[in-house]
């Protein structure tokens, strides 16, 4: 019976288990670039999808609106590292790109680009494009002698990462070129036409140091366009995309063995390694498409070659206690907020403690360990960004601390080991969490005494003691308990049936506690959200803004529901949180709001920010978040 009972509770278990479970989504994201050109000009739709390795990504479908036509997709093969919360996972996915151009003025409406996945077929948004009557746009302006400015520069292929030139052919060559800058000197052309080339600084480095690589492109022939071009390969490696914020791309022209040249950097990253030895990352292809390449849109292709990175371990001299590999950074510190400071035995206090510094942050931190304090799991909050080429910002770690010992308990530091690249050597982050005072008693486990009979010779005087006058009538035939059945059952199903109520009960306390302490990290998470969107809302900070709202509005669905809505299709949020007795009114705002975000992080436009940040309390209030 001991081995049922054992059965009954891992079967529990896995009911619960499979309940909690959720299903993989295949994540996909779909832009247009630029969202305003001419008629018969050109512009670019590209759609990046990714899902769980092992998960089976189809061929992408477009369906385009009358007046616009276009030749794609263009496919490339895609793999991504990611860390949340610690944890690393590893995605596979594709990028596919159109090339497309419109016949006539207007606003249209392109996709929704659909995928066939192992899951069936899935869509990502609609996106807009503006197409205005032929010489609406502003006229490109001219850039200093020498120096090439590619926002100014392109027509109908503008935005970030995509330079464009002047026929060279058809301007006064400068008496004398500005000094090219070292990043983009090379000895001699690696193809008389047009090449990409790799770069990565510095090329040694510890694990978890930053390595930032370029991806640049030479033009011999005069005025180009980048036709469709993919991405740097760095599949051993957590990338930060170093252009996403460029507000200006400079290309410049020189001469190289008798030949005029034009370059420009495509692709910048800043990549950290994920373990030791000789790694490549910048494989890159793109097409150059002009009247001395080629007239296909895809233009002619290049590709540049892997650049190798020797990644090592740092040394084990001087490693000090609790270091975990791939901890690296500069300048790194922390800081503590303990509340409260005064609570009954029992209960618990909140610690957040905020890491700040140049690198990739750690996501874990040592905590102290003593009798009667117990550092639950920490929620974490970032904001971890390039700034000038370097990534840095800071990691919050919100703990609660259980407290079960009475008295004035000192609760030691936080410390994080790491190793500073700059300095070649180990330091250590400490932060004091200073005393907390306990107060009552601490719980004792109750001890049943045995009951004692005050006279317990009379009882066993009574059973050998005759009494006075036997009785005429026959006594009842005599049974044995062992003869009878429901002797048994009782005998043997009484501790079994004790031994199962003990173990669903401590199953059951388990879960309880568990819901309690994600209820507990939850709440302080959100707080900790909304805290940020004000922040953000007030500072005018539109990205900031987007990305607080966002992650209060999940913070509020997971909380209300139990529902973790980042899993899920933002096209069927509304339908799934209707299905969790989510009034259908506060479940269709949730995903408006959610719409309005991605769209805000997108374009950067301005915004009434403290409308959307009121907006996003009072969504997070009907969604029981707060």
């Amino acid at each position: 019976m001991r081995g049922k009972a054992a059965a009954l509770t891992a079967a529990v278990l896995a009911v619960v288990a499979a309940a909690s479970s959720a299903r993989a989504e295949v994540s996909m994201s779909t832009e247009v670039r630029p969202r305003q050109v001419e008629v018969n000009a050109r512009f670019i739709l590209q759609l990046r999808a990714s899902a769980s390795a092992g998960e089976q990504v189809g061929t992408p479908n477009l369906k385009l609106p009358p007046g616009i036509t276009g030749s794609g997709p263009n496919i490339g093969q895609q793999s991504q590292i990611s860390i949340v919360n610690g944890r690393m996972t590893q995605s596979v996915g594709i990028s596919a790109t159109w090339v497309l151009s419109a016949s006539k003025p207007g606003k249209y409406k392109l996709g929704p680009v659909s995928i066939q996945t192992d899951q069936g077929v899935v869509s990502d948004r609609v996106v807009t494009v503006e197409v205005v009557p032929q010489g609406s746009l502003p006229a490109p302006l001219g850039g200093q002698p020498g120096t090439l400015d590619p926002f100014n520069m392109l027509r109908g292929m503008g935005g970030p990462g995509f330079p464009g030139f002047p026929d060279l052919d058809e301007q006064p060559a400068a008496p004398q070129l500005p000094e090219l800058p070292s990043e983009f000197r090379v000895e001699r052309p690696l193809d008389p036409i047009a090449f990409l080339r790799a770069r990565a600084v510095p090329k040694k480095v510890v694990v978890g140091e930053q390595v930032t690589l370029g991806v640049y492109a030479y033009a011999g022939r005069g005025s180009f366009e980048p036709g469709v071009m993919g991405e740097p390969s760095r599949n051993d490696f957590l990338a930060f995309n170093l252009m996403e914020d460029a507000r200006q791309l400079q290309g410049y022209q020189f001469d190289l063995e008798g030949q005029r040249w034009i370059t420009a950097k495509i692709a910048e990253f800043a990549l950290f390694p994920l373990k030791a030895g000789k790694l490549k990352a910048g494989e890159m292809t793109m097409g150059f498409v002009g009247r001395n390449y080629s007239r296909d849109p895809r233009g002619v292709e290049r590709k540049s070659q892997a650049i190798e990175i020797r990644v090592v371990e740092p040394p084990l001299e001087g490693r000090p206690p609790g270091y975990k590999l791939g901890d690296v950074g500069t300048d790194y510190r922390l800081s503590v907020q303990v509340e409260p400071r005064e609570v009954p035995a029992g209960g618990s206090v909140s610690v957040v403690a905020k890491l700040k510094g140049i690198g990739n942050l750690p996501y874990s931190l040592l905590v102290p360990e003593q009798h009667g304090v117990r550092f639950l799991e920490p929620q974490l909050v970032e904001q971890i960004a390039p700034q000038r080429g370097v990534v840095q910002g800071f990691r919050t770690f919100t703990y609660v601390v259980e407290l079960s010992e009475p008295g004035e308990r000192d609760l030691g530091e936080v410390t994080l080991p790491y190793w500073d690249p700059k300095a070649k050597g180990y330091a250590v982050a400490r932060a004091a969490l200073g005393v907390v005072k306990v107060t009552g008693s601490a719980k004792k486990p109750n001890v049943a005494g045995a009951s004692r009979d005050p006279t317990p010779g009379a009882r066993l005087r009574s059973l050998v003691t005759p009494p006075p006058k036997l009785s005429t009538t026959r006594a009842p035939a005599r049974r044995e308990w062992p003869a009878e059945r429901n002797y048994w059952l009782v005998l043997l199903g009484l501790p079994l049936t004790t031994l199962l109520g003990f173990a669903i009960g401590d199953l059951f306390k388990k879960l309880r506690q568990r819901v309690a302490q994600r209820s507990g990290s939850l709440s302080a998470a959100l707080e900790e959200a909304l805290s940020q969107l004000t922040r953000a809302a007030r500072a005018g900070d539109a990205a900031q803004t987007a990305s607080a709202a966002e992650r209060a509005l999940f913070l509020s669905i997971e909380k209300g529901t139990g529902i973790k809505a980042r899993g899920l299709l933002k096209a069927k949020l509304a339908e799934t949180l209707t299905a969790a007795n989510v009034p259908a009114d506060a479940a269709e705002d949730a995903a408006r709001l959610l719409d309005h975000c991605d769209e805000l992080r997108f374009a950067g436009e301005a915004a009434d920010l403290q409308q959307l940040a009121t907006e996003a309390r009072n969504a997070c209030r009907r969604l029981g978040g707060k």
